[in-house]
């Protein structure tokens, strides 16, 4: 893996639906942490795919959990840590959040030829192993009742429903954008500003025609305490976004605030 752009091979990963999401996940930690060697954590994955048990005796997610929990003693972790969303970290560690815990059962699964998605639910991450949907914090399946109590969580209210986008296949792009929306507020919930701004800016090239991730940029410049760049994002922002935003009005209070600030 050559070093010299992180950034650019990132966002090459996104745009390739076939792409290693293990090694695209580590060009962010990459970015953050130039001390990371990929290849060793690539090779680890590799290994571990090689002592997959795939006999017919056992469901291939009863398998990964085996080996994901015996030889990286791998478990569920909330995400204030920044330690729990860089997947080199967290094959170190053994701890991570449901996103990153998720990509190591993906990479590990695809290299030994097993069909491992990821499944972004609300306020979750889990994956489907063929066609069973599991935690990949605890490795039990999960039914739609599950799914349910999960999206409800997060929700503030239990679905009636599992809603059928809830079960597509994550795309590099969605998990990419997911890990660096994650690392944005960890690292602003920490006032690591200067990391917290380059997780934003990795967003916003992730997703350059969402105009919510140059409005959740702003927001951080402005308490970051740089309001011509904060001005810049928000006016863009309320250019784009659609005009019934349900927070057009507090985006548009802030850029007035900012406009007299700089005038």
């Amino acid at each position: 893996m050559a070093r010299t752009d992180p950034r650019g091979s990132l966002l090459a990963a996104a745009e390739d639906p076939a792409a290693d999401i293990a090694e695209a996940a580590l060009w962010i930690a990459v970015e953050d942490l130039p001390e990371v060697q990929p290849g060793r954590w690539l090779d680890l994955l590799d290994r571990l795919a090689g002592e997959l048990d795939t006999s017919a005796s056992i469901h291939p997610s009863a398998a990964l959990a085996t080996l994901v929990r015996e030889r990286l003693n791998l478990r569920g972790v909330g995400g204030g840590d920044p330690r729990a969303h860089y997947l080199n970290l967290v094959l170190a560690r053994g701890a991570g959040t449901p996103l990153a815990c998720g990509v190591i059962w993906m990479a590990i699964g695809r290299r030994a030829g097993i069909a491992v998605d990821g499944i972004a639910l609300p306020g979750h991450f889990a994956v489907r192993v063929m066609e069973r949907v599991v935690d990949a914090f605890s490795g039990e399946p999960l039914d739609d009742d599950d799914l349910l109590r999960i999206a409800g969580r997060h929700l503030g209210r239990e679905p009636e429903r599992v809603e059928p986008g809830w079960l597509e296949p994550a795309s590099p792009r969605r998990i990419l954008v997911r890990m660096s929306r994650n690392l944005r507020g960890c690292y602003a919930s920490l006032e690591s500003w200067d990391l917290a701004l380059r997780a934003a800016n990795r967003c916003v090239d992730l997703l350059p025609d969402e105009p919510a991730e140059r409005r959740d940029r702003g927001l951080l410049l402005w308490r970051m305490g740089q309001p011509q760049g904060a001005l810049r994002d928000l006016t863009s922002y309320l250019d784009d976004a659609p005009a019934e935003a349900p927070d057009r009005a507090d985006v548009t209070e802030v850029v007035g605030r900012l406009r007299a600030f700089l005038n």
